[in-house]
């Protein structure tokens, strides 16, 4: 684990210690609860709390030390006071980010940026110590403290950015520094915020934009987007496609498209994987993650283990068995671009009756939600599923205009998981996806539930 001086945190912060720790900081939290020995606690102020509050109790759990607004220092814990801990925070990763040796990559995207952050970090731990986003920490305040977590000896970091405002990108490639940048795609996301498609591309093209000269820009030339990512970049360009040729090129192989040819034109080779995920947006995810770990010089045999050892988060396409009928778990997050990947990936599955969709809303859409969300139904219409639940205000739109098979609007996830029980075939696969808003896995455990009953 990292090891932080005092002194070098306050030169970095611009803070004053009220008295020196009297033992290591291994580790920085802004979460009371972490709280422990050999950690710095970060006392954050947001909207409905104040992390000041609690630094009674980060003294109480043995912390060396706290980082707080000045005047808000506790008596018994060593404080090191700045004018505002949140840019504290910033401050630190960005000084300690210079420290650093290991290649750092930055990942960003409307949809696949954490899929692809996974991927290739399982590939780079194949050939050396490798330190990745924690979950989605890839905000203002998760990208930093996933920063301070590398070690100054890991050979590989892979960081997410996210950004729900306009600047975002920007401002967390600043204290990334990023060597390698990957776009993974570019949709209809946080609309609500930048207000059209082109703002979002502009934003998400920002992560290009910020790398140096010695740099590489990973570029997936299927992206209608793909002029502006070699424009906007002064690093050197490499790029991939699942349609015509590229330095990358992908291809569907094996009897029903559960490995991915690779055809690397830059060293003359090609090679199979076997996909850990079904679908042609999950070909597109490995792709691009085997495209930098080419550039990184990784073999085929060692992309080949990462995938084996790869394993997706929580509730992004997770599959489980619940009584009679296969679940599919992918309700983390949801926007047009994904939720017509997850559908039509899951539209193509093989089950032994029926398929199920049971789908919420998507957030952060602006003025064009209605719309958004009716030109899904349309697109669902065509797919052949058995039946659509949708759930929630904002999904209603999807059901005025889905009309396929069995179709039926509620207003909870209690009310869908019961309409599961009552009209799901034994050995029908169920779909399950919505923006996080939403907290549509509660129909997954309402299922779970009634059958433990």
């Amino acid at each position: 684990m990292p090891v932080f001086q005092p002194q070098d945190l306050a030169a970095w912060t611009g803070g004053r210690w009220t008295r020196t720790p009297d033992r290591e900081i291994l580790r920085v939290v802004h979460d009371s609860r972490e709280a422990g020995p050999g950690c710095l606690y970060v006392a954050l102020k947001g909207a409905r709390f104040d992390g000041h509050s609690f630094l009674g109790s980060v003294t109480d759990a043995g912390a060396a030390g706290a980082v707080c607004a000045r005047g808000c220092s506790d008596a018994g814990l060593p404080c090191l006071e700045v004018e505002d801990p949140q840019r504290a925070l910033e401050d630190m990763a960005r000084s300690y980010r210079q420290t650093l040796g290991g290649l750092v990559v930055g990942v960003t995207g409307s949809a696949g940026k954490t899929t692809v952050k996974d991927l290739l970090a399982a590939m780079l731990m194949q050939r050396g110590k490798t330190c990745k986003t924690r979950g989605n920490w890839n905000n203002q305040i998760g990208l930093p403290l996933s920063l301070l977590s590398m070690e100054r000896e890991d050979d590989f970091g892979v960081f997410e950015a996210g950004m729900n405002h306009a600047g975002e990108i920007a401002h967390l490639c600043d204290i990334l520094q990023p060597l390698c940048g990957v776009v993974t795609s570019i949709g209809e996301a946080h609309l609500e915020a930048l207000g059209s498609v082109e703002a979002i591309a502009a934003e998400k093209i920002s992560l290009l934009a910020a790398l140096p000269e010695e740099g590489v820009a990973l570029v997936d030339v299927d992206s209608p987007w793909k002029e502006q990512m070699i424009e906007r970049t002064r690093a050197r360009k490499v790029t991939c496609s699942l349609r015509t040729r590229a330095d990358y090129t992908g291809q569907p192989a094996g009897a029903s498209g559960e490995r991915l040819r690779i055809m690397d034109a830059v060293r003359n080779d090609v090679f199979e994987v076997v996909l850990p995920l079904p679908g042609t947006h999950m070909m597109r995810n490995v792709l691009q993650a085997a495209g930098v770990a080419r550039e990184f010089g990784l073999s085929a045999e060692e992309i080949e283990a990462g995938l084996q050892a790869f394993a997706p988060a929580p509730m992004r396409w997770e599959r489980m068995r619940v009584g009679t009928w296969l679940v599919i778990n992918d309700a983390y997050n949801a926007n047009p671009l994904s939720m017509r990947s997850s559908i039509k990936t899951f539209a193509r599955m093989e089950v032994p009756i029926e398929k199920w969709l049971v789908l919420g809303g998507m957030n952060e859409l602006g003025d064009g939600e209605a719309r958004a969300h009716r030109d899904l139904g349309v697109f669902i219409a065509s797919l052949g599923v058995h039946g659509v639940i949708t759930v929630g205000e904002k999904a209603r739109w999807i059901h005025e205009t889905v009309s396929a098979g069995d179709t039926v609007h509620v207003d909870s996830a209690a009310e869908a998981a019961a309409m599961i029980r009552e009209r799901g075939g034994a050995g029908a696969g169920i779909l399950v996806k919505a923006s996080r808003g939403d907290r549509l896995e509660a129909v997954i455990s309402d299922l779970q539930q009634h059958l433990q009953d």
